[in-house]
């Protein structure tokens, strides 16, 4: 008699046991779906670069979504982010910030445009609000203990780089001469910070501006024509690249100087809007070429596969960088402080702990920490063909300009 209770209290101690498991599995479960990495996104999608930035949040979302779907995530934890529009302005730049902040609480922050944020640069150096730039024009922005970050090439120093490429390519006697074709916006002078290191190296600028919304670029291509110029280098959007394209073969500039964009251009929408036309013109960027076949080329095509159905091949692969460094980033913050403590201010130092990130090949020598607040330290110079961009020669090591290290 004994024995068979001392059976059925088992058998009913078991059976408890066993209904127990699916809800303490499913606590443990809930919590890992739970973690989430909010990210705040601001960017023009109204103003004079409303068609450049839409593209780079369209790739920004299409890594995301990839990360989310096919990657499980970073480590479990999904990616939520928001995109507020900064209408392209200081003012909106602010009210951006600030909605985000209060209506949306991210662990840190994605802006385009730096400059618009340097009125609210120490609220957000309070806020321990990480932000990463796509583009960094202002250098005032990143001086430590900035809360800043860029994970693109600074203007002035890619400006630097090309001019290495220049002497390095220049067949002639002397010097070359470089035509210099740059927006009508402040940040179009930001090549100028490269200007001493420039006239150092012996070579003559010729600048030209140009209405960022201009449609007809003969008259400022005419007047490099007349100065002779070997080269040209211009600071344009990919819509300012293809008027330039059709401009430069128009005027039969072709074979008289050699046309280089810098690394605002998107290679595969110039090819898209230029066609067979761009074939012969040069960029550069910090992204290697497709044609390098890369992991992170190859890992492009296939996000784009899977979230639009296109087999997309470019040479613009930011958003990988970025996602890499988010990676990195968490990681550090989590075995800094652990996932129940993870917040903007581990987050940040986070960031400055790291020294390398891997970015698959499509970055060389990319890095971060409190002492170098520009990621990017090469750029790879790319020739257009018909039909895509080939790499021309090896990476080319920057001179740190935008930081004054090199004048």
């Amino acid at each position: 008699m004994n024995n068979w209770r001392l059976r059925l209290g088992l058998v009913v101690v078991l059976s408890i046991l066993l209904l127990a498991l699916p809800i303490l599995s499913g606590c443990g479960s809930e919590e890992t779906v739970a973690r989430e990495v909010r990210i705040g996104i601001m960017g023009g999608q109204t103003g004079p670069a409303a068609a450049s930035v839409q593209a780079m949040f369209d790739d920004i979302e299409n890594t995301f979504e990839y990360v989310n779907q096919v990657e499980g995530g970073i480590d479990g934890a999904k990616l939520t982010w928001r995109i507020v529009d900064n209408k392209g302005t200081p003012e909106g730049a602010v009210l951006a910030y600030k909605e985000l902040r209060d209506g949306f609480d991210p662990l840190f922050y994605i802006a385009v445009e730096d400059y618009y944020y340097l009125g609210v640069k120490d609220m957000m150096a309070e806020d321990q609000a990480a932000t990463f730039t796509l583009s960094a024009i202002n250098p005032q922005c990143y001086l430590p203990p900035s809360i800043f970050f860029s994970v693109s090439l600074p203007v002035s120093d890619g400006f630097a780089g090309y001019v290495k490429w220049v002497l390095s390519d220049w067949k002639g006697p002397g010097k070359p001469k470089i035509g210099v074709l740059y927006w009508d916006l402040p940040s179009g002078l930001q090549y100028r910070m490269a200007e001493s290191w420039v006239m150092k190296q012996g070579v003559e600028l010729v600048p030209v501006q140009f209405p960022i919304a201009l449609m007809d670029l003969k008259p400022q291509l005419i007047k490099l024509q007349e100065a002779e110029v070997d080269y040209i280098w211009m600071m344009g959007l990919t819509q300012n690249a293809a008027v330039a394209v059709r401009d430069f073969l128009g005027l039969g500039m072709a074979g008289k100087a050699v046309f280089c964009f810098n690394e605002y251009v998107e290679p595969d929408v110039l090819l898209e809007l230029a066609g067979e036309a761009a074939d012969g013109f040069y960029s550069y960027r910090s992204e290697s070429p497709y044609a390098d076949e890369s992991e992170a080329a190859e890992l492009y095509t296939k996000i784009w596969d899977w979230s639009a159905g296109q087999d997309k091949e470019s040479d613009t692969r930011l958003a990988l960088t970025i996602e890499a460094v988010i990676a990195a980033g968490i990681r550090q913050a989590v075995a800094d402080v652990g996932w129940d403590n993870l917040n903007r201010g581990a987050f940040y130092n986070a960031l400055n702990k790291l020294t390398n990130v891997d970015t698959l090949g499509n970055n060389e020598n990319f890095s971060f920490g409190p002492d170098k607040r520009i990621g990017v330290s090469a750029i790879k110079m790319g020739r257009y063909t018909k039909t895509g961009r080939v790499s021309v020669g090896d990476w080319i090591e920057l001179p740190r300009t935008f930081e004054g290290k090199d004048k």
